[in-house]
């Protein structure tokens, strides 16, 4: 079932008093640890229930096979889960193999009659069960039997629901109702063939006179029209059945997407039970700005609604910090943000050529681009030495009018979107942090070690198949996902401080050092692997583009990493830095076809951007890590375009053609058929890994099925 904003308070409430317990944990948070938005989402529940005294435990999740490996081992007397980030698009009772007869308690709930008698129906049935699933999680498309199919699921919605899956709510009930009508039909016909013998009987004494077969002649007229009226409503429901399932087959088929962030979800359920505060906010905050790059509409849907909070919770620094910064400052303000990358930690330059955007816009892989971003900085009367001046030291002069030179000289190079703004945190005297950089120091320890970087954590030994080697070192490499999602966490903590100091540059520490960073000092830590990241991922990028590595199929684009091919193709066997490459070529590819779309004079087209599939491969275990990606415009179209794009394109909705991945049904659905060995275990099903010998007949078959 799903409850709606209205009912979270009341849900969340009845989940603190079942959780309640002086002896054992009864509440279990399951996280997406390779999520920055479900990360924040974890660390908002756990404050609010740390203030509540609910005990809790915190189970970080690399994928579905860990996720149930984790349910399995739960103790009986857990009564509720809640899945953050995860959960969303499975059969959860089907895929915990949960029979719910066994949950069922024949004691009437805990609760008050008022309170009881504010919940719908369905809720009330499920306080019935001792124990409850709740989810979550911002995927989509739902799976329509944890929405409308089980009590013991219960799916965190925004409105989506009402709002969007009317028809698939009648459908799926419809063919609900069939099957046990099915049922029912099965039973009637047992108990029919075992009184088969008296009707025979019957049929025989009615033999008779010749009224009696005037009256058997009447019957059977009346018998084969019931007949036909019986048959002519078979073929109806028949047809209404197909049509249902035709609608439910598309509505799983359409593609994935994440439709909102987990945060938001969070953040209104904080707000029905008057726990909002400015921790709790900036944490929302950057769990959505997680979502921007590649989700830019729900960010863009989603951040109004935020600034406004900042104007409520803090007004009186919501539009820019006017008043001197103190020990003990700890405000949160809307400021003039730059979309540059680390601006406020690195050089001007630097900033410039390693954003994304501007890399995307100036195409600056190319000798032209790197001639066109000098030419920018020569008319903005900025030098390329003041540029290559670390921020901190840079000409206070230069750094107050950048706002006005920005908005003068960015627009001529199609750039007016780097200036925006954006939400930045004061730490007293420590310093400030932009909801955007704490995205890319996250990011950073999530994708990275320092103990294991660039090194093979395990080497094979004697008596050891070759099977065993490849389970075992995805083991490791799933327990180093786990620790970096506890760094993570630690550096969300960001009121507290290290050991070290941060003004002490990383590279200098010992791994032991790092491991004594917290909060604030972790986060500055993160920033600076961030930096070699963003470097390797421009540097690998240039290199693909330049060496014409990426294949133009008939349906999508093809990018294959291999060993000697790429410097540091270890790095790319991590899913996120995988997915940052990946886009990093879409963007400017993408640009490339706007490029000539927009010189172009008559009736040219633009041709459909085509999605793309990224695959590296991971020499010690003799596999791909392969992921596909949805094609998608550049952000900031004008109007004039998307209305010629809506036309060409022949579609009326441009976000559903940027937001849907359908590699997440085609890969699915391709390895169950090609034989090829596939390993599909992430949260997001676009993402696999697959045998280095059955990549090209994997993909050969992907290209033939039309599911793209």
């Amino acid at each position: 079932m799903y409850i709606n904003p209205a009912q979270y308070a009341l849900v969340f409430q009845e989940i603190k008093r079942s959780s309640s317990s002086h002896s054992t944990c009864r509440l279990i948070l399951f996280v997406s640890c390779l999520s920055i938005d479900s990360i924040c989402t974890a660390k908002i529940l756990s404050l609010v229930l740390k203030k509540s005294l609910i005990q809790y435990q915190l189970i970080p999740v690399v994928g579905y096979a860990d996720l149930k490996e984790h349910y399995q081992r739960l103790d009986a007397d857990v009564a509720n889960i809640i899945l953050i980030g995860c959960g969303a698009m499975i059969d959860i009772e089907a895929f915990f193999e949960i029979d719910v007869n066994e949950y069922v308690s024949e004691q009437a709930p805990d609760v008050t009659q008022s309170l009881y008698e504010d919940l719908d129906k369905a809720v009330q049935k499920s306080l019935h069960l001792r124990r409850k699933i709740y989810i979550i999680d911002g995927n989509r498309p739902w799976n329509l039997d944890n929405v409308f199919g089980s009590e013991m699921v219960v799916c965190f919605d925004d409105g989506y629901i009402d709002k969007n899956l009317q028809k698939e709510r009648a459908s799926y009930k419809m063919l609900v109702d069939a099957s046990d009508h099915e049922s029912d039909d099965e039973d009637q016909e047992d108990d029919s063939d075992s009184d088969s013998d008296n009707e025979d009987e019957v049929e025989e004494i009615a033999v008779g006179s010749g009224e009696e077969l005037d009256k058997d002649e009447n019957e059977d007229s009346r018998k084969r029209k019931h007949e036909d009226d019986a048959k002519r409503l078979r073929k109806q429901r028949r047809k209404a059945l197909h049509s249902s399932e035709s609608l439910l087959e598309t509505y799983y088929n359409q593609g994935t997407a994440i439709f909102t962030a987990t945060t938001a979800i969070t953040y209104a359920l904080l707000a029905t039970i008057g726990e909002t505060s400015i921790d709790n906010l900036w944490l929302s905050i950057i769990g959505v700005s997680s979502l921007d790059r590649l989700h830019s509409d729900v960010y863009d849907k989603i951040v109004p609604l935020f600034k406004e909070e900042v104007h409520r919770l803090n007004p009186s620094n919501s539009s820019g910090s006017s008043s001197e910064r103190t020990a003990d400052s700890n405000t949160l303000a809307i400021e003039k943000d730059y979309h540059l990358f680390l601006l406020r930690h690195w050089t001007l330059y630097d900033s410039f050529f390693y954003s994304s955007l501007v890399n995307s816009k100036l195409n600056l892989w190319t000798e032209d681009g790197k001639k066109k971003l000098h030419k920018l900085f020569a008319k903005m009367g900025i030098s390329l030495s003041v540029a290559q001046q670390k921020w901190l030291y840079m000409d206070i002069a230069v750094k107050k009018n950048l706002p006005v030179i920005f908005s003068k000289y960015l627009p001529l190079y199609g750039l007016e979107g780097v200036v925006r703004e954006g939400f930045v945190r004061t730490f007293g005297y420590s310093g400030q942090l932009s909801a955007m950089e704490c995205v890319e120091s996250l990011a950073a320890l999530l994708e990275t070690d320092d103990s294991s970087l660039g090194k093979d954590t395990k080497n094979k030994e004697n008596g050891e198949s070759e099977q065993d080697e490849i389970n075992a070192r995805i083991q490791n490499k799933e327990k180093l996902w786990v620790n970096n999602f506890w760094s993570s966490w630690d550096a969300l903590n960001m009121s507290t401080q290290g050991t070290n100091s941060r003004i002490v540059s990383a590279r200098t520490k010992t791994i032991g050092d790092i491991k004594k960073l917290k909060g604030f000092d972790l986060m500055i830590h993160g920033l600076e692997n961030a930096k070699e990241i963003q470097q390797t991922i421009f540097k690998t990028g240039m290199s693909v583009l330049e060496r014409k590595l990426i294949k133009n199929l008939r349906l999508y684009r093809l990018c294959v990493l291999n060993d000697g091919s790429i410097p540091d193709l270890n790095l790319f066997n991590n899913p996120l830095i995988l997915s940052k490459l990946g886009n990093w070529l879409l963007e400017n590819i993408n640009e490339l076809e706007f490029l000539n779309f927009s010189t172009k004079k008559g009736d040219s087209k633009l041709n459909a951007l085509k999605p793309l599939v990224v695959a590296s491969l991971d020499a010690a275990s003799d596999t791909y890590l392969v992921i596909g990606l949805a094609p998608k415009y550049p952000r900031g179209l004008d109007n004039s375009t998307l209305a010629k794009i809506t036309q060409n394109q022949d579609k009326k909705d441009i976000s559903l053609m940027t937001r849907l991945n359908t590699f997440s049904v085609a890969f699915q659905k391709v390895s169950s058929t090609s034989g090829a060995k596939v390993r599909i275990n992430s949260f997001d099903s676009s993402i696999i890994e697959i045998r280095k010998d059955d990549l090209s007949p994997f993909l050969e078959k992907l290209t033939l099925s039309g599911l793209i």
